[in-house]
């Protein structure tokens, strides 16, 4: 070997022996027996792809046939939808601003709580605009199998298809490719997917990593816990059932039954307990009672606290996914409530209002321009809108209205603020206070 292979394998050998006291140097890039076992996540984006479709099927699954599964999704869609958002278009004629909102509002409300769904129990949701002949718009929501995940090709200059997902040269989705029918379908057959423009379908997900581009189930980090708990409560359940029947043996030395008496199956001698009955057993004879394990206040306790940590997964507090209030007091249940509405209003700001509301509003409007219902040169005055999000149940209702009265006095909040925190129009509440106001003052006399 020539000196400078020997020297080059040396170098080689002292920056291996540099990294591993770096690596150790931190305990989280370390290695000793305590990770061995441990997986990581070489490819967070790859991994999403590979886990995405098990998991899908299986929190599926958890949502139809356990307590927590459907739950957590159930919990999720409330308090993303609510009662459905409000559209507040910034049209300048306030007549035409109204009835834009009710159009849209009777447009997209309905779809919400599917899509709610969709996005906790499968990690994304797809929902397809539909131009119908008359020029009007239809919202029809797409499985998200029914994207062909299959689909991943190099289409050349920097442009390819990844899980069915069609992106450009710059990384923006241009077209996504759709199957006929979902598969498992009544009527799917297997045929080539149809690409349909990005404008065409709203895709509805909570991006986790860098590059990924399907969604992952809400219920990925619990998925296994949820199915051990829920054998965990069967099996608890049959252990106490089990425990219920009582069974006693008789033994009788001289081989007769002791002076019971009852009906005969085969030799055996079947005998049934009476409330308040006394026996005296012959000389030889005893009757022992089975003794079935008795750790059912541990079991439960232990039952407990896996619901806390499936809460926690799930970005829920422990009441809200078991609705046991037992051992909640008031400061814990509200600094619970005030972690989980901020969650919650990142999500409904991020994902339902920039993903799916305002999205929809825009290829809504372009749609009545295309069909002459809007003229072409008052588009602009269509595009402006803003959206008010499901309010929130006050816990303490007088103290936060006095909270908020202080705060729109003291210029620190405005009263639109405050009107749609409640979620709320300030304009069709200032209509609403008016007309109350006409109501309650008499007539002028003549």
């Amino acid at each position: 070997m020539s000196a400078v292979g020997t020297l080059s394998r040396q170098v080689r050998r002292q920056i291996a022996r540099g990294l591993s006291r770096l690596t150790r140097s931190i305990e989280a890039g370390g290695g000793g027996y305590r990770w061995q076992g441990w997986q990581g996540v070489a490819s967070p984006e790859a991994s999403t792809l590979a886990a995405r479709r098990p998991a899908r099927e299986r929190a599926a699954a958890a949502a139809l046939n356990t307590p927590a599964g459907s739950r957590i999704v159930e919990i999720w869609t409330a308090n993303l939808v609510g009662k459905g958002y409000q559209a507040r278009s910034q049209h300048p004629d306030r007549d035409t601003a109204r009835r834009l909102n009710a159009e849209f509002e009777a447009l997209a409300n309905p779809a919400l709580p599917c899509m709610a769904r969709a996005l906790c129990r499968d990690g994304e949701a797809f929902v397809r605009i539909v131009t119908e002949p008359d020029g009007s718009v239809a919202l029809n929501h797409l499985p998200a199998e029914q994207i062909d995940a299959s689909l991943t090709r190099d289409l050349g200059d920097g442009r390819r298809i990844i899980a069915g997902i069609e992106h450009d040269a710059d990384d923006r989705v241009v077209a996504y490719h759709v199957m006929r029918d979902a598969p498992g379908a009544t009527f799917h057959t297997f045929s080539e997917a149809v690409r349909v423009p990005a404008s065409d379908i709203l895709h509805v997900y909570d991006q986790l990593f860098p590059g990924q581009v399907r969604g992952l189930s809400w219920l990925s980090p619990v998925l296994l816990k949820i199915r051990d708990r829920d054998e965990a409560s069967d099996a608890l359940l049959m252990q106490t059932k089990t425990a219920s029947l009582m069974t006693g043996f008789v033994t009788d030395l001289e081989g007769g039954t002791a002076g019971f008496t009852g009906p005969q199956d085969g030799g055996a001698v079947n005998v049934s307990l009476e409330p308040g009955a006394m026996r005296i057993l012959p000389p030889g004879s005893d009757v022992k009672f089975s003794a079935p394990p008795n750790g059912l206040s541990q079991a439960v306790e232990f039952l407990r606290s896996q619901d806390r940590e499936i809460a926690s997964g799930a970005g829920l507090t422990f009441e809200q996914l078991t609705g046991d209030l037992s051992g909640a007091n008031f400061s814990s249940a509200r600094m619970g409530a005030i972690e989980f509405r901020r969650r919650a209003e990142m999500l409904q700001k991020q994902l339902i209002e920039q993903k799916f509301l305002r999205p929809l509003w825009r290829q809504w409007i372009a749609v009545k321009v295309l069909a002459g219902r809007i003229p072409s040169i008052e588009a602009e005055d269509y595009g402006d809108v803003r959206f008010i999000g499901p309010g929130w149940q006050h816990v303490e209702p007088l103290k936060d209205a006095n909270a908020e009265i202080a705060l729109i006095g003291a210029g620190l909040k405005s009263r639109e603020e405050a009107v749609a925190n409640r979620g709320r129009d300030i304009d069709e509440l200032d209509e609403e206070i008016a007309r109350d106001t006409r109501a309650a003052q008499p007539e002028a006399t003549a």
